[in-house]
């Protein structure tokens, strides 16, 4: 019986060794895959480096993006020509105006030949930040924003870290050079963010929403 009893009992511990040997391969695997998407997301950011984009800028039938570049360009002080530009567009498919509700403008991406100069527009637009749509395309004012482009992950990336920033009470959130930047004082460092599991580490995960208070039970 005792010989039986140490047969399970060695059986068990082999067993849960061989467990733990799994459990480990799991994270190194789930590591390697985290490294995996971290290079992926940095070379797909690498691609649109030269870009910008224009946000809120009205568009129109048969418009000229490169000339609405090019004004805009002009308007926060910035010398701009068409030997500057690789390529202009509108990104996203067409908004259609539905029972007279007016849609969206597309986002208009401009693509320059020099990042020297990608860089020269995007700190100029930071300088004059009240660029208005009337100031290049007739229609409505609506302010026009000049932002970095960044890939789709990286934009929901920023999205989720400016919203757990407020919620961590994170005094700053910013893109530069296609990476994403918290600090949470004055005083303190600059933190980049690669990834939601760098948010979670260094921000903090998502919040776990309060249960409303119980409704007291009264005994008759």
């Amino acid at each position: 019986m005792d010989d039986v009893k140490t047969q399970l009992l060695s059986r068990i511990d082999a067993l849960e060794k061989k467990l733990e040997g799994r459990d480990k391969d799991i994270d190194n695997l789930k590591l390697t895959v985290h490294q995996m998407q971290e290079t992926i997301d940095f070379q797909a950011q690498r691609l649109v480096q030269n870009e910008i984009e224009l946000i809120d800028v009205p568009e129109t039938a048969n418009e000229n993006v490169y000339h609405i570049a090019e004004i805009m360009a002009k308007k926060i002080g910035v010398e701009l020509t068409d030997n500057d530009i690789d390529e202009a567009y509108r990104t996203g498919p067409r908004r259609i105006c539905t029972d007279g509700v007016e849609k969206p403008a597309r986002p208009l991406v401009i693509r320059l030949l020099r990042k020297k100069k990608r860089n020269e527009l995007i700190k100029a637009a930071k300088v004059r930040k009240n660029i208005c749509s009337s100031d290049i395309v007739p229609g409505t004012s609506k302010r026009i924003y000049v932002n970095e482009r960044l890939t789709t992950a990286n934009r929901h990336l920023f999205r989720e870290t400016r919203l757990r920033s407020r919620q961590y009470q994170f005094r700053f959130c910013w893109i530069k050079d296609g990476r994403i930047f918290v600090r949470k004082a004055e005083e303190k460092p600059a933190i980049t963010i690669r990834s939601v599991l760098e948010l979670d580490q260094q921000v903090g995960p998502v919040p776990t929403p309060s249960l409303p208070p119980k409704a007291p039970i009264y005994k008759t």
